[in-house]
């Protein structure tokens, strides 16, 4: 099998430009109530936090690519952390300490958040200027961090009623109680609850995020596609919906970003000379950025005492890309995203890491997409797929279109399949981690690199078991 290595950027928060609140102490960890008596102090929490969801190698920039990527087979490995992932292999040592990181960080994040949130709850908070930034955003990653809990610990939708009986908890209360556990629906509706709260407060942000936008952030209010703004939040409940399969509710906030008209799709210069390892200032809805040099990369090569940690592109990659079975023309995106003399995935890698932070000049925003524009559309072909196959076409073709390919519409007998749809959101979201997410919504069959298959339907091969830590530790506490 042909073996192909891949490069990955890590995304740690921190805006970039010349002002004074570059400098800032992030303060995610402070407990004491005098933080969150100043515009500043709001803002230094906030900051630590985005920071510890993006920084090292946990959450957004190493375990939320590395996981699903492995499990949907797009990547394989012999890093045994994630090879028995891909298998399902829950209690081997690896995995047992993926699961143990993941949930240990997400929830320190949760709490440091439940620490803004609870502070924002005060009266004299409310007199900030722009206390609805401040505590949408504290909400609004609440939520997201709660989503991606419950995407790997939480059982699918299809699941049984008792195998949904109890889940993850979601906690909404700073400190160190116990929060028990909800169900699988439950949670989901404190996660909606939340962002539709942060949506309320955010409205801020359709007068903040321009339509044209720069790669010089200056204060808080600017650069707001770094935050989890508002029209990120309607995105995310987009994705929300869909992942529950309320289609209806997804196409509705799908819409809405849409139809705002504050993005676009990106010109054919950007495939032409792409900034990998960037946030796209068209496409990009909500990404976290970064500009740490020694922690843009992470690279994994054959032959080096880093072989045992090796991740590489499926086989299939190329194919995938060029077979032209769904549509035809030339992929852009092929050339763009990976490198083909060397076998090497470029999208999730910036210039910088041949370069150095400081060298950089291009005029985007280094950093790690998390939402980007064309889920929305696809999210819409998804909703007209049965009724209306001329609408769903639409959305679809305006897709595929800015990437080279020739429109389907344009056919002699024009029609746009599930199978078609879920191939071009593999081909366009690779390397982000969403294709593992789809297969699991559709119970698809999986069949690993040695060629074991895991059957669709079985929700153990979905699903994260909890981390013995934590059931441990409940036990001892009762």
């Amino acid at each position: 099998m042909k073996k192909t290595i891949i490069l990955l950027m890590t995304a740690a928060f921190a805006l970039s430009s010349c002002s004074d609140y570059l400098d800032v102490n992030p303060k995610g960890e402070v407990m004491d109530a005098d933080l969150f008596t100043t515009d500043e102090g709001y803002e230094d929490a906030l900051y630590g936090v985005y920071n510890e969801i993006a920084s090292g190698s946990y959450l957004y920039n190493g375990m939320l690519v590395y996981m699903p990527e492995s499990m949907s087979m797009n990547f394989t490995t012999s890093y045994y952390y994630y090879s028995s992932l891909a298998l399902a292999d829950w209690d081997t040592n690896g995995p047992v300490s993926v699961r143990k990181y993941f949930w240990t960080y997400a929830y320190e994040a949760i709490n440091h958040l439940n620490n803004i949130i609870q502070h924002s709850e005060e009266d004299t908070a409310k007199s900030f200027e722009h206390y609805g930034l401040y505590r949408g955003e504290a909400l609004a990653l609440r939520a997201l961090l709660h989503f991606e809990l419950i995407r790997y610990f939480g059982v699918p939708f299809w699941a049984t009623d008792a195998e949904k009986e109890q889940t993850i908890p979601y906690v909404t209360v700073y400190g160190y109680t116990i929060t028990p556990y909800s169900s699988l629906d439950e949670v989901y509706e404190y996660i909606i609850a939340d962002l539709k709260e942060a949506e309320e407060l955010l409205v801020e942000d359709r007068t903040l995020v321009t339509t044209d936008r720069d790669n010089v952030p200056t204060d808080f209010t600017s650069g707001r596609i770094c935050h989890l703004n508002y029209y990120g939040v309607q995105a995310l409940l987009a994705r929300v919906y869909w992942t529950m399969d309320d289609m209806e509710n997804a196409a509705d906030y799908a819409q809405k970003v849409i139809d705002s008209g504050k993005f676009s799709f990106c010109p054919r210069s950007s495939f032409t000379q792409p900034d990998n390892g960037t946030l796209d200032l068209y496409e990009t809805i909500f990404g976290l950025y970064n500009e740490d040099q020694d922690n843009m990369a992470k690279v994994f090569t054959v032959g080096t005492t880093a072989a045992s940690t090796a991740f590489y592109l499926a086989s299939d990659y190329e194919d995938l890309y060029e077979d032209g079975s769904s549509t035809t023309g030339s992929d852009y995106r092929l050339s763009a995203w990976f490198d083909l003399d060397d076998d090497i995935i470029r999208k999730l890698v910036s210039n910088i890491y041949y370069t150095g932070a400081s060298s950089y000049t291009g005029s985007s925003i280094l950093g790690f997409n998390v939402i980007r524009l064309p889920e929305m559309y696809y999210i819409m072909a998804e909703y007209f797929l049965e009724s209306n196959n001329d609408l769903a076409i639409q959305y679809f073709d305006a897709v595929t279109s800015t990437r080279g390919l020739d429109s389907i519409a344009e056919q002699e007998s024009p029609v746009l399949t599930y199978d078609m749809l879920y191939k071009e959101r593999r081909k366009e979201f690779y390397g982000e981690g969403f294709t593992w997410h789809e297969q699991k919504k559709q119970a698809m069959d999986r069949t690993c690199e040695d060629g074991t298959l895991l059957a669709g339907g079985v929700t153990d091969y979905y699903t994260y078991p909890l981390p013995e830590d934590e059931t441990d530790g409940r036990e001892n506490f009762e």
